[in-house]
């Protein structure tokens, strides 16, 4: 699937134009993973988000309880991981690997967004609100469940 179609159907871009999406296209750069290969690792600097194309990844949050880890997540084609990086410079909250052999992976640096968003603020400014979008639903939906 061509990556800016795949774009299109990821939440966080919805709203951007044909031309935005390849835009953004542009600026991303894909890799393919073997089961088990480690996308990032939990604690190291977050400076990419991950967008799957093929295959699954499994982001799992390592604890003193488990030493393997504990999985909490499987993600598959249009899913990604990694958002907040497109926002602060934090650290990674989780291991994220290849959960199957063939997985492509698309990924984009906060310093490349960063220089399309300077030069193209809308792509910037929707993206940004769908990510605070998303992130103030999930808030809210945990605040609900807590009480």
């Amino acid at each position: 699937m061509e990556l800016s179609r795949l774009l299109r159907s990821v939440e966080m871009f919805s709203g951007l134009t044909d031309e935005q999406l390849e835009k953004l296209a542009h600026i991303f750069t894909e890799r393919e993973y073997r089961r088990d290969e480690v996308l990032f690792e939990q604690g190291a600097e977050a400076d990419r988000l991950y967008l799957v194309r093929e295959g699954f990844v499994e982001v799992i949050v390592e604890s003193g309880e488990s030493p393997q880890g504990k999985n909490i997540l499987n993600l598959g084609p249009g899913q990604s991981v990694g958002e907040m990086s497109l926002v602060d410079s934090g650290y990674r909250s989780a291991t994220c690997r290849a959960a199957t052999d063939g997985t492509i992976v698309a990924s984009v640096t906060r310093e490349a967004f960063e220089r399309l968003c300077e030069s193209d603020t809308a792509i910037g400014y929707r993206i940004m609100r769908n990510i605070a979008a998303d992130l103030s639903f999930r808030l809210r939906h945990r605040t609900l469940e807590s009480s």
